[in-house]
């Protein structure tokens, strides 16, 4: 059974995910979450505070998830970067999808010096070293500046996915990450 810090993380995640996170309410996610104020102030401390916690959570869970897609569908670094852009094509046909929370919190907290807006570029940054990492494994040109292009393209294709609720932005990204791989090869 998981801990109450634990089982509030992932309610107020799964509310955030749905309703945003300024419309979401503490007395909401308390209800939901069915502990009392003092868990989240013991615990997180702030709403801001537990959404960073939420943010934190999720990137390493997008990380992990990304990193074990990779590894199952190939030992090609080159083709483990194809095929992340394949699961994100899964991932926006799964009915659960609700766009990006990392964009979502970037639109929600447009101060870059908030702690939600800083949660949100250090997962960027996050995804980039994946990026930059399998692309130093393929010997493809300037590893690092092709990360941020992969990392871009992902993020676009994150922010149509959530109007289209279908696999068409992963697709039409993955096609153009296939021209800039071949050109970096």
């Amino acid at each position: 059974m998981p801990s109450k810090s634990a089982h509030l993380l992932h309610t107020a995640r799964s509310l955030f995910e749905k309703e945003g996170f300024h419309a979401t309410g503490i007395d909401r996610i308390l209800t939901e979450a069915k502990v009392a104020k003092m868990t989240l102030y013991n615990n997180f401390g702030s709403k801001e505070q537990l959404i960073v916690a939420v943010l934190e959570d999720s990137s390493a869970s997008m990380i992990d998830r990304l990193e074990q897609t990779a590894q199952i569908a190939s030992k090609d670094p080159y083709m483990q970067i194809l095929a992340i852009f394949d699961a994100f094509g899964d991932w926006y046909t799964d009915p659960s999808f609700c766009g990006c929370m990392f964009q979502a919190a970037v639109a929600e907290f447009p101060d870059p010096d908030s702690l939600p807006a800083i949660a949100a570029r250090k997962h960027h940054e996050r995804i980039c070293t994946v990026f930059e990492s399998m692309c130093s494994r393929a010997q493809l040109a300037d590893p690092a500046r092709l990360a941020q292009k992969l990392a871009m393209l992902a993020s676009g294709a994150n922010c149509v996915a959530r109007q289209a609720k279908n696999r068409a932005p992963a697709d039409d990204a993955r096609c153009i990450v296939e021209l800039l791989l071949e050109r970096a090869s």
